[in-house]
């Protein structure tokens, strides 16, 4: 979102992710910034997160960036409810 609305992304994302983020050049991030028209949430799909600090050593890739352990342990369908 951070693109769309400031024209770059978070520094905190830049600092993680580093070179495999591209870079805008002004004009481009003058042409991102509001350039939506709708935003759109999927829901659908549920997944407990946990911290993970220890990814940070890992090797960068699109798995470990997020510093996150997804689970569905203790997933309770029941306690779900219907809008």
């Amino acid at each position: 979102m951070d693109p769309l609305i400031s024209g770059d992304y978070p520094k905190s994302m830049r600092s993680l992710v580093r070179t495999r983020l591209p870079k805008f050049t002004t004009e481009q991030a003058k042409q991102l910034v509001g350039s939506f028209d709708f935003i759109g949430l999927n829901y659908y799909s549920t997944t407990y997160a946990s911290d993970a600090p220890h990814l940070s050593n890992s090797r960068p890739n699109y798995v470990t960036d997020s510093l996150y352990n997804p689970t569905c342990k203790d997933f309770n369908l029941l306690s779900l409810s219907i809008p």
